[in-house]
């Protein structure tokens, strides 16, 4: 869907408000830098080591994170880099800068088991950010956080429906019809994903892509969409569309009873960004039907729209903060315009390298402005 045709959602959000009263990580080696910290988090079956990081905040650091456990992890630092999935043995590198202030970072395979830590931006004085943060929510502030939930329940409940009409085609065999519906049913899900990690591990139990999960344990959208496109059947499906309705419903009972801070919903839209341009831009994510597209999309979709409820914070304490992140979430709508048909999206496999390559580095550039956000917000 258009990144802009939710103008109405948007304007509904304000108008909430009005009644209420990282940098994105970058994948690479080791910098030789005298200026780059570095970091190793060991990732182990199922701990962090250490479980706090600590960093000079404002400058950039080389995170390095290692399985030495057994078991497949899918590591994150929210507002800080995207998920990455790790193989036994597996490793990966971010260069990523941090604010003066703590991130969570957590295991989305088992943080429902207690996986979870800390990356923290030590204080420093000299910070502008820092020293303007504040620790009480100012009515503004309330008012965006609930607004935002309520943006989140309508995009939850309509997930549900979406996914129960998806569901419904492949329970009557109808193919092309469930094939028609797969992209436009995950939307909801892609505008609000890191909600769904706030909710025990019901990330991994609808959007598990193949080898995230032993095969026994996959299931959710991928493995459905793997049976439709690879396999061309609609049979035999029962027991994976029946655990997608009740992971779905889930998610949407979980939404009302959610206490979120402000810099939770920024570090998840920053979250949203990053999985748009390094993990959706692989085409990893709908690597059988292409329709990475209508998740990329989304992705912006939800982060905008959880940045336009701080609308009346940005105004009253950066105005020119806020006016250069909505003109850059503008210059995204127009790099995915080529790419528009009627009913949706291209299939994402007629993009080029220097069409990925574009669309990344201009969702980036709003990723890092973004992420500077939180430090001005109550960290409680």
């Amino acid at each position: 869907m258009r990144l802009f045709r939710y103008s109405f959602v948007l304007a509904f959000l304000v108008l909430l408000m009005t009644a209420c009263g990282g940098q994105a990580a970058t994948p690479g080696g080791t910098s030789t830098e005298a200026t780059k910290q570095n970091v190793t988090v060991n990732v182990y079956d199922n701990y962090f080591d250490p479980k706090s990081v600590s960093a000079t905040p404002q400058k950039p650091v080389v995170v390095t994170f290692v399985n030495k456990g057994s078991n497949v992890h899918i590591v994150e630092i929210l507002g800080l880099t995207a998920e990455t999935t790790l193989q036994p043995g597996g490793k990966v590198v971010f260069t990523i800068t941090p604010q003066a202030r703590s991130y969570k970072m957590y295991d989305e395979l088992y943080v429902s088991q207690g996986m979870v830590g800390a990356f923290v931006g030590g204080k420093d004085a000299s910070s502008p950010a820092q020293a303007n943060a504040t620790t009480v929510a100012e009515p503004t502030v309330q008012s965006a956080v609930s607004a935002y939930k309520t943006y989140v329940k309508d995009q939850s409940d309509k997930l549900l429906t979406n996914t129960q009409a998806f569901v419904d085609a492949i329970n009557k065999g109808d193919m092309e019809k469930a094939k028609a519906l797969y992209g436009t049913a995950r939307e909801g899900y892609e505008r609000i994903e890191p909600i769904a990690g706030n909710l025990g591990d019901l990330d991994p139990k609808l959007d598990a892509r193949e080898g995230d999960l032993p095969d026994s344990q996959w299931t959710g959208f991928h493995r459905i969409e793997k049976a439709l496109w690879v396999d061309k059947t609609t049979k035999g499906l029962d027991k994976y569309t029946k655990q997608l309705i009740v992971d779905v419903t889930t998610l949407d009972n979980g939404v009302e009873p959610l206490t979120l801070k402000p810099t939770e919903i920024i570090d998840g839209a920053v979250e949203l960004l990053n999985e748009a341009s390094h993990s959706k831009i692989k085409g990893e994510e709908d690597r059988y039907s292409h329709t990475d597209l209508y998740d990329l999309a989304a992705n912006v979709e939800g982060s905008q729209a959880a940045f336009i409820v701080f609308q009346s914070f940005l105004t009253k304490n950066n105005p020119a903060q806020y006016k250069d992140i909505q003109a850059k979430f503008q210059q995204i709508e127009t790099v995915l315009k080529p790419f528009r048909t009627n009913g949706g999206f291209v299939d994402y496999s007629k993009l080029t390298n220097d069409d990925k390559h574009k669309i990344a580095s201009t969702i980036d550039t709003v990723a890092e402005s973004l992420s500077k956000v939180a430090a001005n917000l109550p960290q409680n």
